[in-house]
Protein backbone atom coordinates (compact mmCIF):
# COMPACT_ATOMS: atom_id res chain seq x y z
CA UNK A 1 0.00 0.00 0.00
CA UNK A 2 0.72 3.53 -0.35
CA UNK A 3 2.79 5.20 3.02
CA UNK A 4 2.07 8.76 2.69
CA UNK A 5 4.42 11.01 4.62
CA UNK A 6 4.45 14.22 5.29
CA UNK A 7 6.57 16.54 2.68
CA UNK A 8 9.71 16.26 3.00
CA UNK A 9 9.88 13.30 5.31
CA UNK A 10 11.32 10.47 3.31
CA UNK A 11 13.52 8.49 4.72
CA UNK A 12 16.99 8.76 3.62
CA UNK A 13 17.69 4.85 3.86
CA UNK A 14 16.27 1.82 2.15
CA UNK A 15 13.14 0.57 3.99
CA UNK A 16 13.85 -2.81 5.30
CA UNK A 17 12.48 -5.81 4.20
CA UNK A 18 10.15 -6.50 7.22
CA UNK A 19 8.28 -3.59 6.02
CA UNK A 20 8.08 -4.65 2.81
CA UNK A 21 6.50 -8.24 3.75
CA UNK A 22 3.69 -6.20 5.63
CA UNK A 23 2.77 -4.06 2.84
CA UNK A 24 3.08 -7.05 0.24
CA UNK A 25 0.80 -9.02 2.63
CA UNK A 26 -1.41 -5.62 2.67
CA UNK A 27 -1.62 -5.70 -1.12
CA UNK A 28 -2.53 -9.45 -1.87
CA UNK A 29 -6.01 -8.65 -2.25
CA UNK A 30 -5.45 -6.33 -5.10
CA UNK A 31 -3.40 -8.91 -6.90
CA UNK A 32 -6.14 -11.13 -6.89
CA UNK A 33 -8.80 -8.28 -7.56
CA UNK A 34 -6.56 -7.50 -11.21
CA UNK A 35 -5.64 -10.88 -12.26
CA UNK A 36 -8.73 -12.25 -11.74
CA UNK A 37 -10.31 -9.13 -13.94
CA UNK A 38 -7.51 -9.46 -16.70
CA UNK A 39 -8.44 -13.82 -16.72
CA UNK A 40 -11.75 -12.52 -17.52
CA UNK A 41 -11.54 -11.93 -21.03
CA UNK A 42 -13.55 -15.03 -23.08
CA UNK A 43 -17.05 -15.16 -22.29
CA UNK A 44 -20.21 -16.24 -19.39
CA UNK A 45 -19.24 -13.98 -16.72
CA UNK A 46 -17.27 -11.25 -18.66
CA UNK A 47 -19.26 -11.04 -21.63
CA UNK A 48 -22.67 -10.36 -19.34
CA UNK A 49 -20.29 -7.73 -17.45
CA UNK A 50 -19.74 -5.95 -20.52
CA UNK A 51 -23.24 -5.94 -21.69
CA UNK A 52 -24.16 -4.54 -18.10
CA UNK A 53 -21.57 -1.51 -18.62
CA UNK A 54 -23.85 1.11 -19.15
CA UNK A 55 -26.85 -0.06 -17.55
CA UNK A 56 -28.91 1.43 -14.66
CA UNK A 57 -27.42 0.27 -10.92
CA UNK A 58 -30.64 -1.99 -10.46
CA UNK A 59 -30.61 -3.31 -13.78
CA UNK A 60 -26.91 -4.60 -12.85
CA UNK A 61 -27.49 -6.06 -9.92
CA UNK A 62 -30.87 -7.20 -10.92
CA UNK A 63 -28.29 -9.11 -13.46
CA UNK A 64 -25.93 -10.11 -10.89
CA UNK A 65 -28.48 -11.40 -9.22
CA UNK A 66 -29.61 -13.48 -11.39
CA UNK A 67 -26.47 -15.21 -13.43
CA UNK A 68 -26.81 -18.86 -14.20
CA UNK A 69 -24.99 -22.03 -13.02
CA UNK A 70 -22.65 -21.61 -15.79
CA UNK A 71 -21.71 -18.16 -15.63
CA UNK A 72 -21.10 -19.06 -11.42
CA UNK A 73 -19.08 -22.01 -12.80
CA UNK A 74 -16.77 -19.03 -14.52
CA UNK A 75 -16.51 -17.23 -11.50
CA UNK A 76 -15.57 -19.62 -9.18
CA UNK A 77 -12.73 -21.08 -11.72
CA UNK A 78 -11.14 -17.95 -12.16
CA UNK A 79 -11.22 -17.18 -8.40
CA UNK A 80 -9.68 -20.78 -7.98
CA UNK A 81 -6.90 -19.63 -10.62
CA UNK A 82 -5.66 -16.80 -8.14
CA UNK A 83 -6.37 -18.86 -4.81
CA UNK A 84 -3.01 -20.06 -4.93
CA UNK A 85 -1.36 -16.44 -5.48
CA UNK A 86 -3.59 -15.12 -2.91
CA UNK A 87 -2.59 -17.72 -0.37
CA UNK A 88 1.65 -17.76 -1.45
CA UNK A 89 3.65 -17.43 1.57
CA UNK A 90 0.60 -17.31 3.78
CA UNK A 91 0.18 -19.42 6.99
CA UNK A 92 -3.17 -20.99 6.36
CA UNK A 93 -5.26 -21.15 10.26
CA UNK A 94 -6.24 -25.45 10.33
CA UNK A 95 -7.86 -25.33 13.70
CA UNK A 96 -10.70 -27.38 13.07
CA UNK A 97 -13.18 -25.64 15.31
CA UNK A 98 -12.64 -22.61 14.50
CA UNK A 99 -12.78 -23.15 10.80
CA UNK A 100 -16.21 -25.01 11.59
CA UNK A 101 -17.37 -22.10 13.32
CA UNK A 102 -16.70 -19.36 10.83
CA UNK A 103 -17.98 -21.90 8.26
CA UNK A 104 -20.95 -22.73 10.10
CA UNK A 105 -21.95 -18.93 10.10
CA UNK A 106 -21.16 -18.91 6.19
CA UNK A 107 -23.62 -21.41 5.61
CA UNK A 108 -26.09 -19.71 7.45
CA UNK A 109 -26.11 -16.88 5.84
CA UNK A 110 -25.48 -18.42 2.56
CA UNK A 111 -29.26 -20.30 3.24
CA UNK A 112 -30.74 -17.09 3.31
CA UNK A 113 -29.01 -14.64 0.38
CA UNK A 114 -29.32 -14.87 -2.87
CA UNK A 115 -27.32 -17.92 -3.99
CA UNK A 116 -28.04 -20.22 -1.89
CA UNK A 117 -26.67 -22.94 -4.14
CA UNK A 118 -22.83 -21.66 -4.20
CA UNK A 119 -20.82 -23.32 -1.78
CA UNK A 120 -19.10 -20.46 -0.14
CA UNK A 121 -16.18 -21.64 2.01
CA UNK A 122 -13.68 -19.83 4.15
CA UNK A 123 -9.89 -19.58 4.19
CA UNK A 124 -8.59 -17.85 7.33
CA UNK A 125 -5.12 -16.61 7.14
CA UNK A 126 -2.73 -16.52 10.05
CA UNK A 127 -1.89 -12.82 10.31
CA UNK A 128 -2.10 -10.01 12.63
CA UNK A 129 -3.64 -7.57 10.16
CA UNK A 130 -7.00 -6.71 10.34
CA UNK A 131 -8.93 -7.62 7.08
CA UNK A 132 -11.29 -10.06 4.78
CA UNK A 133 -12.08 -9.78 0.92
CA UNK A 134 -13.38 -12.04 -1.58
CA UNK A 135 -11.75 -12.31 -5.09
CA UNK A 136 -15.38 -13.11 -7.00
CA UNK A 137 -16.11 -16.53 -6.22
CA UNK A 138 -17.11 -18.73 -3.55
CA UNK A 139 -13.69 -18.38 -1.45
CA UNK A 140 -14.11 -15.73 1.63
CA UNK A 141 -11.04 -14.98 3.05
CA UNK A 142 -10.46 -13.71 6.56
CA UNK A 143 -7.66 -12.93 8.80
CA UNK A 144 -7.16 -13.92 12.28
CA UNK A 145 -6.45 -9.92 13.14
CA UNK A 146 -10.01 -9.59 11.97
CA UNK A 147 -11.67 -12.58 14.11
CA UNK A 148 -9.80 -11.54 17.36
CA UNK A 149 -11.07 -8.00 17.11
CA UNK A 150 -14.52 -8.35 16.41
CA UNK A 151 -16.84 -8.15 19.60
CA UNK A 152 -19.59 -10.52 18.92
CA UNK A 153 -20.40 -12.95 16.42
CA UNK A 154 -23.24 -10.40 14.81
CA UNK A 155 -20.03 -8.28 13.80
CA UNK A 156 -18.54 -11.34 12.19
CA UNK A 157 -21.62 -12.29 10.80
CA UNK A 158 -21.90 -8.71 8.71
CA UNK A 159 -18.07 -9.00 8.19
CA UNK A 160 -18.72 -12.46 6.63
CA UNK A 161 -21.58 -11.29 4.66
CA UNK A 162 -20.80 -8.15 3.62
CA UNK A 163 -17.55 -9.91 1.61
CA UNK A 164 -20.28 -12.47 0.43
CA UNK A 165 -22.23 -9.84 -0.93
CA UNK A 166 -19.42 -8.75 -3.07
CA UNK A 167 -19.47 -12.09 -4.76
CA UNK A 168 -23.02 -12.55 -4.96
CA UNK A 169 -23.39 -8.96 -6.69
CA UNK A 170 -20.75 -9.57 -9.25
CA UNK A 171 -18.60 -6.68 -7.68
CA UNK A 172 -15.26 -7.46 -8.91
CA UNK A 173 -17.10 -7.78 -12.46
CA UNK A 174 -18.73 -4.67 -12.34
CA UNK A 175 -15.48 -2.98 -11.33
CA UNK A 176 -14.02 -3.40 -14.58
CA UNK A 177 -12.83 -0.48 -16.55
CA UNK A 178 -11.91 -1.20 -20.46
CA UNK A 179 -9.20 1.61 -20.19
CA UNK A 180 -7.74 0.11 -16.98
CA UNK A 181 -7.29 -3.55 -17.95
CA UNK A 182 -5.03 -3.24 -21.02
CA UNK A 183 -2.53 -1.40 -18.21
CA UNK A 184 -2.88 -2.62 -14.37
CA UNK A 185 -4.95 -5.37 -14.62
CA UNK A 186 -2.60 -7.07 -17.64
CA UNK A 187 0.51 -6.06 -15.66
CA UNK A 188 -0.02 -7.71 -12.42
CA UNK A 189 -1.73 -11.12 -14.42
CA UNK A 190 1.91 -10.85 -15.55
CA UNK A 191 3.89 -10.67 -12.02
CA UNK A 192 1.19 -14.01 -11.61
CA UNK A 193 2.40 -15.59 -14.25
CA UNK A 194 6.00 -14.90 -13.67
CA UNK A 195 5.86 -14.73 -9.83
CA UNK A 196 8.24 -11.44 -9.91
CA UNK A 197 9.21 -9.86 -6.87
CA UNK A 198 7.64 -8.54 -3.90
CA UNK A 199 9.31 -4.69 -4.52
CA UNK A 200 7.10 -5.45 -8.26
CA UNK A 201 4.12 -6.32 -6.65
CA UNK A 202 4.38 -3.39 -4.28
CA UNK A 203 5.22 -0.69 -7.18
CA UNK A 204 2.59 -2.07 -9.17
CA UNK A 205 -0.14 -2.50 -6.36
CA UNK A 206 0.37 0.86 -5.65
CA UNK A 207 -1.26 2.23 -8.49
CA UNK A 208 -3.69 -0.05 -8.29
CA UNK A 209 -4.78 0.58 -4.67
CA UNK A 210 -6.72 3.55 -5.63
CA UNK A 211 -9.15 1.49 -7.54
CA UNK A 212 -11.13 -0.25 -5.01
CA UNK A 213 -14.78 -0.69 -4.61
CA UNK A 214 -16.81 1.67 -6.09
CA UNK A 215 -18.51 3.74 -3.03
CA UNK A 216 -21.88 1.84 -5.20
CA UNK A 217 -20.93 -1.35 -4.87
CA UNK A 218 -19.45 -0.82 -1.16
CA UNK A 219 -23.21 0.42 -0.26
CA UNK A 220 -25.02 -2.94 -2.30
CA UNK A 221 -22.70 -4.87 0.12
CA UNK A 222 -23.77 -2.98 3.34
CA UNK A 223 -27.37 -3.28 2.07
CA UNK A 224 -27.21 -7.00 1.18
CA UNK A 225 -25.25 -7.81 3.93
CA UNK A 226 -27.77 -6.18 6.32
CA UNK A 227 -30.16 -8.34 4.42
CA UNK A 228 -28.84 -11.78 4.99
CA UNK A 229 -27.66 -11.17 8.58
CA UNK A 230 -31.09 -10.16 9.14
CA UNK A 231 -32.44 -13.21 7.53
CA UNK A 232 -30.16 -15.63 9.43
CA UNK A 233 -31.26 -13.79 13.21
CA UNK A 234 -27.88 -12.01 13.33
CA UNK A 235 -28.04 -8.12 14.73
CA UNK A 236 -27.33 -6.39 11.70
CA UNK A 237 -26.13 -3.87 13.21
CA UNK A 238 -23.11 -5.63 14.73
CA UNK A 239 -21.55 -4.39 11.06
CA UNK A 240 -22.03 -1.14 11.38
CA UNK A 241 -20.73 -1.63 15.00
CA UNK A 242 -17.73 -2.76 13.60
CA UNK A 243 -16.81 -0.36 11.24
CA UNK A 244 -17.30 2.41 13.66
CA UNK A 245 -14.99 1.13 16.09
CA UNK A 246 -12.70 0.57 13.50
CA UNK A 247 -13.19 3.72 11.94
CA UNK A 248 -12.42 5.96 15.41
CA UNK A 249 -9.19 3.45 16.23
CA UNK A 250 -8.07 3.56 13.05
CA UNK A 251 -7.63 7.21 13.09
CA UNK A 252 -6.60 7.61 16.74
CA UNK A 253 -3.55 5.20 15.62
CA UNK A 254 -2.85 7.50 12.66
CA UNK A 255 -2.96 10.33 14.25
CA UNK A 256 -0.75 9.05 17.26
CA UNK A 257 1.71 7.51 15.04
CA UNK A 258 1.98 10.38 12.71
CA UNK A 259 2.50 12.71 15.69
CA UNK A 260 5.06 10.42 16.92
CA UNK A 261 6.56 10.13 13.54
CA UNK A 262 7.08 14.21 13.36
CA UNK A 263 8.60 14.55 16.81
CA UNK A 264 11.37 12.30 15.50
CA UNK A 265 11.85 13.51 12.31
CA UNK A 266 12.15 17.23 14.04
CA UNK A 267 14.92 15.66 16.14
CA UNK A 268 16.58 13.95 13.11
CA UNK A 269 16.40 17.31 10.81
CA UNK A 270 17.94 19.13 14.03
CA UNK A 271 20.74 16.59 15.04
CA UNK A 272 21.84 16.69 10.59
CA UNK A 273 21.97 20.87 11.38
CA UNK A 274 24.33 20.36 14.19
CA UNK A 275 26.05 18.17 12.40
CA UNK A 276 26.78 20.80 9.82
CA UNK A 277 27.63 23.07 11.62
CA UNK A 278 30.16 20.75 13.88
CA UNK A 279 31.66 20.02 10.20
CA UNK A 280 31.97 23.67 8.94
CA UNK A 281 33.36 24.37 12.75
CA UNK A 282 36.02 21.84 12.03
CA UNK A 283 36.88 22.19 8.39
CA UNK A 284 37.57 26.47 9.71
CA UNK A 285 39.49 25.03 12.63
CA UNK A 286 41.56 22.99 9.91
CA UNK A 287 42.45 25.59 7.75
CA UNK A 288 43.56 28.01 10.46
CA UNK A 289 46.04 25.05 12.32
CA UNK A 290 47.29 24.28 8.00
CA UNK A 291 48.06 27.62 8.23
CA UNK A 292 49.34 28.36 11.63
CA UNK A 293 50.73 24.74 12.43
CA UNK A 294 52.61 26.07 15.42
CA UNK A 295 49.56 27.62 17.17
CA UNK A 296 49.17 25.87 20.31
CA UNK A 297 45.68 27.75 21.09
CA UNK A 298 44.85 26.89 17.07
CA UNK A 299 45.74 23.47 17.54
CA UNK A 300 43.55 23.39 21.26
CA UNK A 301 40.45 24.43 19.63
CA UNK A 302 40.88 21.92 16.35
CA UNK A 303 40.49 18.77 18.71
CA UNK A 304 37.83 20.70 20.78
CA UNK A 305 35.97 21.15 17.07
CA UNK A 306 36.49 17.63 16.17
CA UNK A 307 35.56 15.66 19.61
CA UNK A 308 32.40 18.34 19.06
CA UNK A 309 32.22 16.65 15.66
CA UNK A 310 32.50 13.49 16.32
CA UNK A 311 29.20 13.82 19.16
CA UNK A 312 27.55 15.01 16.18
CA UNK A 313 27.97 12.43 14.46
CA UNK A 314 26.64 10.02 16.61
CA UNK A 315 24.01 11.99 17.90
CA UNK A 316 22.81 12.41 14.59
CA UNK A 317 23.32 8.48 13.77
CA UNK A 318 21.65 7.88 17.11
CA UNK A 319 18.78 10.33 15.88
CA UNK A 320 18.49 8.59 12.86
CA UNK A 321 18.24 5.12 13.92
CA UNK A 322 15.02 5.90 16.05
CA UNK A 323 13.66 7.67 13.30
CA UNK A 324 14.18 4.47 11.29
CA UNK A 325 12.52 2.13 14.50
CA UNK A 326 9.65 5.00 14.29
CA UNK A 327 9.15 5.05 10.44
CA UNK A 328 9.02 1.17 10.55
CA UNK A 329 6.31 1.26 13.37
CA UNK A 330 4.54 3.74 11.49
CA UNK A 331 4.58 1.80 8.49
CA UNK A 332 3.73 -1.40 10.23
CA UNK A 333 0.62 -0.15 11.79
CA UNK A 334 -0.82 1.61 9.20
CA UNK A 335 -0.34 -1.22 6.78
CA UNK A 336 -1.93 -3.60 9.62
CA UNK A 337 -5.08 -1.22 10.14
CA UNK A 338 -5.55 0.02 7.08
CA UNK A 339 -6.14 -2.99 4.31
CA UNK A 340 -9.73 -3.33 5.19
CA UNK A 341 -9.94 0.40 4.34
CA UNK A 342 -8.29 0.12 1.24
CA UNK A 343 -10.47 -2.59 -0.03
CA UNK A 344 -13.37 -1.04 1.41
CA UNK A 345 -13.75 2.89 1.38
CA UNK A 346 -14.90 4.46 4.13
CA UNK A 347 -18.52 6.14 3.73
CA UNK A 348 -19.29 8.63 6.15
CA UNK A 349 -22.98 7.40 4.98
CA UNK A 350 -22.87 4.22 6.22
CA UNK A 351 -23.98 3.92 9.29
CA UNK A 352 -27.57 6.12 7.64
CA UNK A 353 -27.86 3.76 5.19
CA UNK A 354 -27.50 0.41 7.60
CA UNK A 355 -29.95 1.97 9.94
CA UNK A 356 -32.02 2.54 6.58
CA UNK A 357 -32.13 -0.32 5.22
CA UNK A 358 -32.90 -2.60 8.61
CA UNK A 359 -35.94 0.14 9.41
CA UNK A 360 -37.72 -0.79 6.54
CA UNK A 361 -36.92 -5.06 7.26
CA UNK A 362 -38.64 -4.25 10.36
CA UNK A 363 -41.37 -2.58 8.51
CA UNK A 364 -41.11 0.65 10.08
CA UNK A 365 -40.67 2.75 7.29
CA UNK A 366 -42.04 2.28 3.42
CA UNK A 367 -39.80 1.77 0.74
CA UNK A 368 -40.76 5.28 -0.83
CA UNK A 369 -39.29 6.67 2.46
CA UNK A 370 -35.60 4.55 2.05
CA UNK A 371 -32.40 6.73 0.91
CA UNK A 372 -32.53 6.56 -3.19
CA UNK A 373 -29.27 4.13 -2.57
CA UNK A 374 -31.47 1.83 -0.63
CA UNK A 375 -34.25 1.66 -2.39
CA UNK A 376 -32.99 1.09 -5.36
CA UNK A 377 -31.25 -2.55 -4.11
CA UNK A 378 -34.21 -2.89 -2.35
CA UNK A 379 -36.54 -2.83 -5.48
CA UNK A 380 -33.68 -4.97 -7.44
CA UNK A 381 -33.56 -7.91 -4.69
CA UNK A 382 -37.63 -7.64 -4.97
CA UNK A 383 -37.94 -8.31 -8.61
CA UNK A 384 -35.48 -10.95 -8.60
CA UNK A 385 -37.39 -13.24 -5.79
CA UNK A 386 -40.27 -11.23 -3.27
CA UNK A 387 -39.76 -9.26 -0.44
CA UNK A 388 -36.91 -8.89 1.39
CA UNK A 389 -38.32 -8.78 4.93
CA UNK A 390 -39.16 -12.02 5.27
CA UNK A 391 -36.72 -14.49 7.13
Amino acid sequence: MVIMMPHGMMPHRKMGIAVEEVMRMAAVWILAVWAFLALSGCAGVAQQVRSSLGLEPKQELVAALTRTPSQWEEAMGQAAAVDAKVTEGQRLNNDPALNRRLQSMVDRLRAVSHAPEIPFRVKIINSKQINAFNTGGELLYVYTGLIDYVKSDDELAGILAHEMAHGIGAHLQREQRSMFLPTIGAALANIALQNQTAEQLIGLTNQALSAGYSRRHEREADILAVIYTWRAGYNPLGFEEFFDRMSRQASQVKQEKEKELRESYASFRQSARELEQSKLAYDALYRRLQAHPASPEAEREFKQAEERLKKSQQQHESCYQQYQQVYKSYAQSIAQLFPIFQSHPSDPERIDIVNNTLKYLKQEIPLSQTLPSVRYVMEAVEEVGGKPAGK
